[in-house]
């Protein structure tokens, strides 16, 4: 493979997709109906289906989906599965809690996951607990994409746009449509980044699939049966399915959006479609690196992440024809990328106006409005800095954050679907969750290993924890 994995056509793409995410913050602000938190925020909270099923989709598949999950693949089999079944387990999960409060979202203007926290509760210490943990979890999702994303660059400029370099402009590029734009803005651009994630999977899979390895059909025929043979172990396979499936439906970005649905039935309707998402995206990436693991043998577990870049890379160079691939992969992992850091920091700006700033300083909704936009320059301005000089560890709280994050799924869930839960008892199974499932991660088990007690990560023995402590203070 060539150093340069882009050339000069190649770079001139990614720039003009750059440059059409600028004309489209732009075209946002000027769509904008107020200079108010709700238009910011929440983009007039009247969304259709079409656009919230490309932003709920764009949102929901980062990077990881192009590099963590066929790297896994290549390296461990089909045990990357369980994430194809945990994504389609946030559906389910959403239809539990999330038309109903749509409703209450339309009727009290929720703007931030806090307003329905304080609506239902009226409980400070909750609202705080509950945005601590949201606030850990924004972060540390936003900071490990920003290093994904600068490192891409890197590797795909052969060094001619060093990491850096990659995370302050293209971390400019997102402060500029997301100041610009707000919420309507980031959803505008997950159109273009959900199409191009979307055909990037599906091409990708079939161009190794035809291009590649002669054998690589036979190669998914015996990893699949070995899988089911003797490597699926139920326990650590629905242990994922329901750590993600329960804590991604939480994620501050995802109850945004489900505020900003125009009904509930444009929410499900919108759901329905995203439900077999995982069988056109997640799974062909799963099955990329099965056949790549018999095709190119060898790679250790950092070239591994890398896995779809040396397929297509090896296909180029077979098939010049094709090499336009490697573009659109390229392409898509940026998009990727950048629709998970921009939704991250839109509601980590809205935790910090609404929640903090707005319910302390009885200002205009113009000034709010005005220090929203300022607010997104600060935080990518923030987060771009601790990526560039923050050691790699910092991935380790990407690991660890479904295991907090699930801890808010009762104060939601049950709070929306509950009308008689206390906010004491709510607060009294957050803090014992959080505190049974960071004792377990202190006493050495780790999140995605199956020394952890039973085969069960951390982060449900705390649920359970969670619910146990929310039932023990009510009686």
């Amino acid at each position: 493979m060539h150093e340069n994995l882009l050339d000069t056509s190649g770079i001139a793409f990614i720039g003009i997709y750059l440059a059409s995410l600028l004309a489209i913050g732009w075209l946002a602000n000027r769509a904008r109906k107020e200079n108010s938190l709700k238009d910011y925020y929440l983009a007039g909270s009247s969304l259709g289906s079409v656009s919230l099923f490309f932003t709920l989709y764009a949102t929901q598949y980062s990077g990881n989906t192009l590099f963590a999950i066929p790297g896994n693949a290549y390296r461990n089999g089909f045990v990357g599965l369980n994430v194809a079944a945990a994504v389609m387990f946030i559906v389910v999960v959403y239809f539990l809690f999330a038309g109903r409060l749509n409703e209450l979202a339309k009727k009290h203007g929720f703007v931030s996951v806090g307003d329905f926290i304080t609506w239902r509760y009226d409980h400070k210490p909750l609202l705080i607990a509950v945005n601590i943990i949201g606030i850990i979890t924004l972060v540390s999702y936003a900071l490990g994409n920003f290093k994904a994303i600068g490192l891409l660059m890197e590797t795909a400029t052969g060094g001619i746009i060093p990491f850096a370099m990659g995370i302050i402009i293209l971390g400019f590029v997102m402060a500029v449509y997301e100041s610009l734009g707000g919420l309507r803005g980031v959803i505008w651009t997950d159109i273009i980044q959900g199409t191009l994630l979307f055909l990037g999977c599906i091409l990708l899979f079939f161009a190794v699939l035809q291009l590649g390895p002669a054998n690589g059909s036979q190669a998914l025929t015996d990893g699949f049966t070995k899988y089911f043979s003797s490597g699926f172990q139920p326990a650590s396979f629905f242990s994922v399915v329901f750590l993600v499936g329960i804590g991604a439906a939480v994620y501050p970005q995802a109850v945004q959006r489900i505020y900003i649905a125009k009904d509930a039935r444009t929410l499900q309707r919108s759901y329905y479609a995203l439900f077999f998402m995982p069988l056109l995206t997640t799974v062909p990436m799963i099955l990329v690196g099965v056949m790549v693991a018999d095709w190119i043998p060898g790679l250790d577990a950092q070239q591994s992440e890398n896995v779809v870049i040396f397929a297509v890379g090896e296909i180029a160079q077979a098939y010049p024809a094709v090499s336009w691939l490697l573009i659109l992969y390229l392409g898509a992992a940026v998009a990727a990328i950048m629709s998970t850091i921009d939704s991250a920091l839109l509601s980590l700006g809205s935790t910090i106006i609404k929640d903090f700033w707005a319910n302390r300083d009885n200002s205009r909704e113009v000034d709010l409005h005005r220090a929203s936009r300022t607010t997104s320059w600060v935080l990518m301005a923030v987060i771009a800095t601790l990526a560039i000089v923050l050691p790699q560890t910092i991935w380790a709280l990407m690991i660890f954050k479904f295991e907090l994050l699930i801890q808010i799924a009762p104060a939601i869930i049950i709070g929306v679907r509950n009308p008689t839960v206390s906010s004491q008892s709510v607060l009294f199974g957050l803090i014992v969750g959080c505190a049974v499932a960071v004792l377990l991660k202190l006493s050495g088990y780790t999140s995605y290993n199956i020394s952890a007690p039973l085969g069960i990560h951390a982060g449900l023995w705390g649920l359970g924890a969670n619910l146990f402590g929310v039932v023990l203070w009510r009686k």
